[in-house]
């Protein structure tokens, strides 16, 4: 059995040619990046043109709106066909676990 010692130094990739050439590319990527960070910095100070709607979205999604209540009946409609069609009772524990999430997403949206 032979043992091979490794006697170059820990930072001897650096004194490869190629390696500095990547090492060049990435700092040159990474100005580039900061530079383009830095131009689209004014869009941080724009006004919310999307504040207005907030109430529509409200309506339209809100926890006690019209699409809550088909988006329910079509859940639980939905959970009897397939439990009709695959006799496993997982599915409807799948329906009441997705009511619940559905309601927690629109009580977050509302």
């Amino acid at each position: 059995m032979e043992v091979s010692v490794n006697k170059s130094s820990a930072v001897s990739f650096l004194n490869n040619n190629l390696s500095r050439k990547r090492v060049m590319h990435l700092m040159v990527l990474f100005a580039l990046a900061s530079a383009l960070f830095l131009a689209m910095m004014h869009g941080c100070w724009a006004d919310d043109l999307l504040k207005p709607g907030d109430q529509t979205v409200k309506d339209t999604f809100g926890k006690d709106s019209s699409i809550m209540t088909w988006l329910l009946i079509g859940e639980v409609v939905t959970g009897i066909v397939a439990f009709v069609a695959t006799k496993n009772i997982k599915v409807l524990f799948g329906v009441i676990v997705l009511s619940v999430f559905i309601n927690i997403a629109f009580a977050v949206i509302g």
